[in-house]
Order: C-alpha cells, then sequence, then structure tokens
C-alpha cells in the first residue's frame, strides 16, 4: 500500500532566539557581533523522535553598510534514523530609512545535505515475527543515502524602536531531492513564506517618567505548500526576566500547541526555556516539547531596538521614554 507523505522544514518555538533562521535580514541589525545557539527536543514520550540543533553567528561591516551571517542546523529523526544538515551564508544590507527607522535586505546561499541510515529501516521480509529481528531485506536500497543539494533564500526586514515587521522566502530555487541518483521518483523542496511583525509597549504605573515593563505582541505567519502556520503570542520583560505564552495553530484554527516561555537577560547574554503543551489530537501522549536557547553578544549593546530579547532593562527616568 503507498500513501503520500508530506512534511516541512524544522521549526523552532522560539523564534526570535534564532533570527537567522526566520530571516536572514536579522544579520547585524544589532550592530555588534552576535551568537546564537539553540537545542530542541520534540516530543518527550517518544525518545529522541525529533532533536534539533542550531549555531549562529552574525557580525555588521561598517564600510559595507551591512552585515555577514553564518547559520548552521542539523535535525535528527527517529534517534538519527533521518538527519539533515544545513549551513547558509547570508549577507544584508541595511540603510536608514528615516530617523530611528532602518532596512535591511538579505540574500542567503547554503549547502544542504539528508542522510538516511538504510541499515536501520525495518521491512516485512526481513522481520523475524517471533524475535523481533531483522536481517537482510530484499528490497533495492537507496542509492545516494546522503544527498547534497544547493539552496538560496532572501528576506527583508523594517525595524525601529517600537516595532519591526519584515517577510522571507527560503528554498527559493525549489531543488529537487531524492533517495535515487538520476531517478524522477525525487520531489521539489517547496519554498517557505514567512511574515513577521511584533511591537513594544512600554507600561508605566508610577507616571509617565518611570517605566514599569515593556509587552512585546508578536505574530508569525509560515506557508509551505499546502501547510500553513500561523503563531501568535505576547512577552513581558520585567527588570531582565522575560515570560510569555505563544499560541500555534493552522489557518483553519485547528490548534496545535501552546508555548510557555520563561527567559532571564544581562547587557551581553540571555537564556530561555520554552515548553510546548500539545493541545492537537495528539495531546498529552506526546510528552510536550522543550527548548532551549543561549545567546550573547561580543560587545557592549546600545542599540534601541524593538526586537525581543535584545534590550537589557533599564529604568528610564527623565528621559521621556
Amino acid at each position: 500500500m503507498a500513501i503520500p507523505v508530506l512534511a516541512q522544514d524544522a521549526g523552532f518555538s522560539q523564534f526570535y532566539s534564532n533570527p537567522l533562521y526566520l530571516n536572514p535580514a536579522f544579520a547585524g541589525t544589532l550592530g555588534v557581533p552576535r551568537v546564537n545557539l539553540q537545542y530542541r527536543d520534540q516530543w518527550h514520550a517518544l525518545p529522541n523522535a525529533y532533536v534539533t540543533q542550531s549555531i549562529s553567528f552574525d557580525i555588521p561591516s561598517e564600510k559595507l553598510k551591512g552585515a555577514f551571517g553564518i547559520n548552521l542546523v542539523k535535525d535528527a529523526q527517529a534517534a538519527n534514523l533521518l538527519t539533515s544538515f544545513q549551513a547558509d551564508l547570508m549577507y544584508s544590507s541595511i540603510f536608514k530609512l528615516t530617523e530611528g527607522v532602518y532596512f535591511s535586505g538579505a540574500l542567503g546561499a547554503g549547502y544542504h545535505q539528508n542522510s538516511l541510515n538504510w541499515n536501520e529501516l525495518v521491512f516485512a521480509d526481513n522481520l523475524d515475527r517471533y524475535t523481533g529481528n531483522h536481517g537482510i531485506t530484499a528490497e533495492t536500497p537507496i542509492t545516494d543515502p546522503r544527498f547534497q543539494f544547493a539552496d538560496f533564500s532572501t528576506g527583508i526586514l523594517v525595524y525601529g524602536e517600537r516595532f519591526f515587521t519584515g517577510f522571507a522566502a527560503h528554498h527559493l530555487a525549489q531543488p529537487k531531492v531524492g533517495w535515487y541518483e538520476g531517478s524522477e521518483s525525487g520531489s521539489r523542496l517547496l519554498r517557505r513564506y514567512t511574515l513577521h511583525l511584533g511591537t513594544r509597549i512600554p507600561i508605566y504605573f508610577q507616571g509617565h517618567w518611570r517605566k514599569t515593563f515593556d509587552l512585546s505582541p508578536q505574530v508569525v505567519l509560515m506557508q509551505q505548500g499546502q501547510y500553513r502556520q500561523f503563531n501568535y503570542g505576547m512577552l513581558a520583560n520585567y527588570r531582565g526576566f522575560t515570560a510569555g505564552t505563544w499560541m500555534r495553530q493552522d489557518l483553519g484554527f485547528q490548534y496545535d500547541a501552546v508555548v510557555f516561555l520563561l527567559g532571564f537577560m544581562k547587557k551581553r547574554w540571555h537564556i530561555t526555556y520554552s515548553y510546548d503543551f500539545t493541545v492537537s489530537g495528539l495531546g498529552a501522549q506526546s510528552g510536550g516539547t522543550s527548548e532551549i536557547s543561549l545567546s550573547f553578544l561580543l560587545k557592549d549593546f546600545t542599540q534601541q531596538t524593538a526586537f525581543p530579547f535584545y534590550r537589557p532593562y533599564k529604568d528610564y527616568i527623565g528621559e521621556g521614554y
């Protein structure tokens, strides 16, 4: 029996803890070198079902009026039975639109590799029904267990002290992927489109001259082929502590998960933990999903932006903030 199988790119719940994966136009937008580390373990009740790791680095260039970035991502499924690795380089051009508002446009190019451990696959003809052991199958082995391909992306971003919004497109050339070299059975890696926006709202409880905390509403929309994802949530920042809640659903209002987030931020670094509570049909049987990220800056950060996590707490008094 043959049935169609659909899938999409690996995703993170903490979108802005890995901004280069979300949109290459984030490269250099802080004005200082930045490193992001991220680890995601999806569905604890199924050990090593989906484990995704990433590391990224971006650095601005004053001479070029832009920035360079690199993003490395490894996604392992079924205890490393199927793994994918991608390395993406990107360049962004950044310039001022108006006082306090900037534009960033970026292009990215990358190398991707998918690997399948054929020897660990279990077929009907090599499975011992009594012991559960499996031997040699008569199935035709794949000819390209580590196929590779080039990939390209682009993105734009408009941002300032109170808001940011951007759009990104990944897999621009829609490269063909398949396990059999020269075969027509492969499929196209469909483009992934992302639209995201957010703002930062200062809250004053003790008069206009003393800020108490910040609220940051965020929205992220994604589409890849027939798959559509709608993410929206709110972050609150108080004296370096961050807490928030996100909802993840499709455009038909079928809910997938509620994401709870906690973090702590100092001048040059922040650490964040999030937990996805599954509310879809899979429910509590999934065991939920954990994600942890660590980001740090290599120089003191003074730029005023609305980006989540990248604004150390300061109690502004007498500055009209």
